[in-house]
């Protein structure tokens, strides 16, 4: 009997020493900061990377004082702007590359705007997460005001409702077709084809598809999905984690490849990124990031 009370005692003492250094390693984040060091350390199999290493910020925790609540971003190639939306105000603002606001956009007919992509020339699709619906707009040039009540609406059946649906949305031009970020609870991506290119005097031809070949890459390393954004230059895919402060870089198999730390001291922060909620691209493989409430971020590869 004495030796199994000490056994058990022994026992005890493990488990809350374990218990104890699981619950320092979550709270630190220790399993984002592991990956990225693999990655940093790790020879990318494909050159045809960003090399996510080499990035250092360029502009650092710029206030942008007229936004509250900045979720999503997206860069506009044909008039080189990033465009954000706010979720509680049912804006879109547009800005500059180097965070000077352009314009702001006042949206009817939405609820909670999470996520913005620019498809091509003034064609938009919205992110609507409460609703769980993309939201396919035509925002002209020079329109302040926009209207996307009778506006083609694809539901998702994703949640019934709640706060954990789709954060994130992105176009792949290299395969026609939304790429769609759910949040977590699970996390994972899926694919829209057909619903940006549809014509409305035909049947429906909608294929929406939960892309598998993610789901291992991102279930350990990334604790929620906060944006994505598609390169379609390198045919890459750049994933956003708030709660983890990582960006990572997988190709089309889902094979990472590469990692960026949002981190204090990391490729020159003077601080952690608080709360990222956006990631775009830029045409010279300039990453641009959106964190709530209102600070932007630029990285560029060092030279």
């Amino acid at each position: 009997m004495k030796f199994t009370f000490k056994l058990s005692k022994t026992w005890s003492w493990i488990i809350a020493i374990c218990f104890a250094l699981g619950s320092l390693a979550y709270y630190y984040k220790l399993e984002a900061l592991a990956w990225y060091a693999w990655h940093s350390y790790k020879p990318a199999a494909d050159d045809n990377t960003f090399h996510l290493s080499n990035y250092q910020v360029t502009i650092d925790a710029l206030p942008i004082a007229a936004l509250k609540n900045a979720s999503g971003l997206t860069h506009n190639v044909e008039r080189n702007t990033l465009f954000t939306v706010l979720n509680q105000e049912s804006k879109i603002i547009e800005f500059d590359l180097q965070g000077h606001i352009v314009r702001e956009v006042h949206v009817k007919g939405v609820d909670d705007m999470e996520g913005i992509t620019h498809v091509t020339g003034n064609r938009y699709v919205i992110a609507d997460e409460r609703d769980n619906r993309l939201i396919l707009a035509e925002l002209d040039n020079d329109a302040q005001f926009l209207d996307v009540t009778n506006a083609p609406k694809l539901r998702l059946g994703v949640n019934a409702s709640g706060n954990k649906n789709f954060e994130g949305v992105s176009w792949d031009d290299n395969h026609s077709r939304l790429l769609v970020a759910k949040e977590r609870d699970p996390k994972y991506i899926m694919s829209v084809s057909g619903f940006f290119d549809a014509d409305v005097s035909k049947p429906l031809n909608i294929d929406i598809k939960r892309l598998d070949a993610f789901d291992k890459a991102i279930k350990w390393s990334m604790r929620d999905l906060s944006s994505v954004t598609f390169h379609s230059e390198t045919g890459h895919l750049l994933l956003l984690s708030d709660e983890s402060r990582l960006i990572k870089e997988y190709d089309e198999e889902g094979n990472a490849l590469g990692a960026l730390a949002l981190w204090k001291g990391f490729h020159g922060l003077k601080a952690h990124v608080p709360q990222a909620e956006g990631i775009a691209v830029g045409s010279d493989k300039s990453i641009y990031i959106m964190s709530e409430p209102n600070l932007f971020y630029v990285f560029k590869p060092a030279t």
